[in-house]
């Protein structure tokens, strides 16, 4: 399902450049975080520019099940489904924050209660109350998508708006200016056939004065909506009071799709039954000194490793040993952990065969290496060129053996790691 159907593009308040970070998905998880923790450093943050970040709309994650998440420690098509749902659960969290839907060209809204060319004719305070209508609707596929409200005193006002019944948790507060005011929810409410809606407002505090429009008569039922009825509630909600003769100026935005930009919603919560990720007391100098230790050997062991691997495998990491000058014939050099070895040829025959290349490659060859350790021996490595570099990958040897042709003279340099 096309979350914006009319496109999406960047949110007014989003920085022009931003990072999409598992670890941002904390309050979409909220207490599930607690279950997914040790996931967090599987996803590598990604720079994003918001604008075209904003332009496409990501796909939608669906969670694997926790089956897979159990199976990716030891499957890697279970691990690799498990780094795409979490990629796609960051990338749809920042785009639902940093992006917003497109307003709808033809949102196709009903009509309104009144016209808003002018105040209604009437103005009452009611102070220490809050005014509503209750709605049922006619036709489906449409949704209420905010209010047109208008009132005499100007200042800081709470619009609710639910289903009937339900429990009320869409609240928003908003300043209102003196006459007819146009307010969005940030969260929409779909309407259905025969279903009954409310929506109401009050003052941000019990008691503030609260004048506002209405008109006795009762305007005409828009088509699609199937009833309505003004209503006056303690500022607290507790009971329901319907009133006639009294409505209020509070227009219902209702449209089949949005007549404004709007924020896209945040990708669903897993449905799992994996238990917490299990956690340690933290709240003493020595509960912290016992998780950090198996930390510090932890990195001990990495930083151990990353040293090995920068002596042996990264080439800025070679340093030369001693070098055997005049070498010739068949012969020995004594060895301890060395990586390779540096044989440069001082003396070629003339007449000796080469290829065209450059370097000509010597043919026959000029010699051989070969590595041992007094009892095995490694495959001998054939000397073609007159400087040329041998990768013995043999650190178990105690000698290197050397076989260089008639007439011919060279040195050998021990390439080793670094200290």
């Amino acid at each position: 399902m096309t979350l914006c159907p009319s496109g999406s593009s960047v949110n007014p308040s989003a920085p022009p450049f931003s990072w999409v970070t598992w670890l941002e998905a904390q309050s979409w998880l909220g207490v599930l975080m607690q279950k997914f923790s040790w996931l967090a450093y599987l996803i590598q943050p990604v720079l994003v520019d918001v604008p075209a970040f904003c332009a496409v709309e990501p796909p939608q994650p669906v969670y694997p099940g926790d089956a897979t998440v159990a199976a990716a420690s030891h499957d890697p098509v279970a691990f690799e489904t498990i780094l795409t749902y979490l990629r796609q659960s960051a990338t749809w969290f920042a785009w639902s924050h940093l992006c917003q839907c497109n307003a709808s060209g033809t949102p196709g809204c009903i009509a309104s209660f009144y016209s808003h060319a002018s105040n209604l004719g009437l103005h009452y305070d009611w102070a220490g109350s809050a005014l509503a209508f209750r709605i049922v609707m006619a036709t489906g596929g449409l949704t209420l998508w905010g209010l047109d409200i208008d009132v005499i005193t100007p200042g800081s006002y709470q619009i609710i708006w639910f289903d009937v019944p339900t429990t009320i948790d869409n609240f928003t507060t908003v300043t209102l200016a003196a006459g007819w005011n146009r307010v969005y929810f940030s969260a929409p409410l779909s309407l259905s056939v025969t279903s009954t809606y409310e929506f109401a407002i009050r003052r941000s505090i019990s008691g503030n004065t609260m004048d506002t429009y209405y008109q006795v008569a009762a305007p005409a039922t828009p088509a699609g909506m199937a009833s309505f009825q003004p209503r006056i509630l303690p500022w607290n909600l507790s009971t329901d009071n319907p009133v006639v003769l009294v409505n209020y100026g509070i227009d219902p935005v209702i449209c089949a799709s949005s007549p404004v930009g709007y924020s896209p919603p945040p990708p669903p919560l897993p449905v799992t039954t994996i238990p917490d990720v299990p956690t340690d007391s933290c709240t003493t100098i020595g509960d912290l000194c016992r998780l950090l230790q198996p930390t510090i050997l932890d990195l001990s062991l990495v930083t151990s490793r990353l040293d090995l691997l920068q002596r042996r495998l990264l080439p800025f990491a070679w340093i030369v040993g001693t070098s055997y000058p005049g070498l010739t014939g068949s012969g020995s050099i004594a060895v301890r952990d060395i990586l390779g070895l540096l044989v440069s040829f001082t003396t070629i025959p003339s007449g000796w065969g080469q290829t065209a290349d450059t370097p000509g490659r010597r043919i026959p060859a000029l010699g051989m290496i070969q590595a041992d350790d007094g009892t095995v021996y490694d495959d001998a490595r054939q000397l073609h060129y007159p400087s040329q570099i041998v990768m013995l990958e043999a650190p178990w040897a105690t000698a290197v053996r050397y076989n260089l042709r008639a007439g011919t003279v060279a040195t050998i340099t021990l390439i080793l790691p670094e200290p």
